[in-house]
């Protein structure tokens, strides 16, 4: 997966590389062909998706699913024989109705796949975020700087790191949403 990925709960912010879209577009690939039609919409989200900010060189990539318990079935049937050889596992962090999964290659996460079920108000708020902060480039820096003075006072604490940008995405959702 080209030159992207960090350690395990390594936090760390690299500068904007054009490359992260086809990135994607070659993991976008690889999950249409393991999962086939059990899903509904593979989007890129997160701060790789925003043109010309920071961000950790991890893929967010969000997979819509019609129906969670059969995708969650899907995964545990393929899961040592298809998944776990090419680099998926499931992580055990996952929130709510997201299931998440990591794809890890050479020691480092490349992607996380975030799935949600097609009823998730989250699907809406992952685009809504990245189509709005690609659209205003003033308040992607706001963003970008925010991150950055997160990094250096959470740089061992992922969690808070995490959890300090929450306010500002809920804010610019908000306003996007008017």
């Amino acid at each position: 997966m080209d030159n992207i990925g960090l350690k395990r709960g390594a936090l760390e912010l690299y500068d904007y590389d054009s490359n992260y879209h086809n990135i994607y577009l070659k993991e976008k690939y690889n999950l249409e062909q393991l999962f086939k039609h059990r899903y509904v919409l593979i989007e890129h989200v997160g701060s790789t998706a925003i043109k010309g900010i920071k961000s950790k060189p991890i893929i967010d990539i969000l997979l819509v699913v019609e129906d969670m318990q059969s995708f969650i079935k899907c995964v545990n049937l393929i899961y040592s024989e298809v998944l776990e050889p090419k680099g998926y596992t499931t992580k055990e962090e996952s929130r709510g109705e997201e299931f998440l999964i990591r794809k890890e290659e050479d020691g480092k996460v490349k992607a996380f796949i975030h799935v949600l079920p097609i009823t998730s108000p989250e699907i809406n708020q992952y685009i809504v975020f990245r189509d709005y902060l690609n659209s205003n480039a003033k308040e992607a820096k706001e963003y970008e700087a925010l991150k950055e003075k997160l990094l250096v006072k959470y740089k061992e604490d992922r969690p808070r790191y995490t959890e300090g940008k929450n306010e500002f995405i809920k804010n610019i959702i908000k306003k996007a949403s008017i």
